[in-house]
């Protein structure tokens, strides 16, 4: 809730709206910043794109793009896409957050713990990405889902603080 309430801060100092798209987190993120009182007049909304029919479906992402062993839904492009989509969806929001990843089990080493960021602004008009690599331990087998959690939980603090970072770099300031 710390990080959250940090991102409800600075989004109230630079009067800015903010949409999420979560895929990876599953909602994670939604839920941390539900928990704040007020973060209503910052948060508009948020899409939970599980599913890469979903992504597809609700937020117009090539599915061409989705499907391509080279790309697939975890990467800079599809996650620069959903924050870009979600922002033309939602007129309200200043700003988009998207985030994809592999939090394990059962996924190729070189994409398990792979994480995608992505902030889509309004004005100036720009699209951010970051990646990263999580550091908790990657789940034994689907049973472990204390790992799962572990990484989930990470996942989403990385993904508030790169909001923080984005939201810092906008106003000059150290947020």
């Amino acid at each position: 809730i710390q990080q959250a309430s940090a991102v409800r801060a600075a989004l109230a100092a630079t009067q800015q709206r903010l949409v999420l798209v979560e895929s990876c987190t599953g909602g994670w993120l939604a839920a941390s910043l539900a928990a704040l009182p007020g973060i209503s007049q910052w948060w508009c909304g948020s899409l939970v794109v599980y599913r890469n029919d979903s992504k597809h479906r609700w937020l117009e992402i090539n599915s061409s793009l989705l499907n391509d062993p080279l790309i697939g839904p975890v990467s800079e492009p599809v996650t620069r896409q959903l924050a870009t989509q979600a922002l033309a969806a939602t007129p309200e929001a200043d700003m988009a957050v998207a985030v994809t990843g592999e939090l394990g089990p059962d996924v190729p080493p070189e994409q398990d713990g792979l994480v995608f960021f992505a902030m889509a602004r309004r004005e100036p008009i720009s699209v951010t990405s970051r990646r990263t690599r999580l550091s908790r331990p990657a789940p034994i087998n689907a049973e472990d889902i204390n790992a799962r959690t572990a990484r989930l939980e990470e996942a989403g603090l990385w993904v508030f603080a790169q909001t923080l970072k984005c939201l810092g770099e906008s106003t000059g300031s150290q947020t």
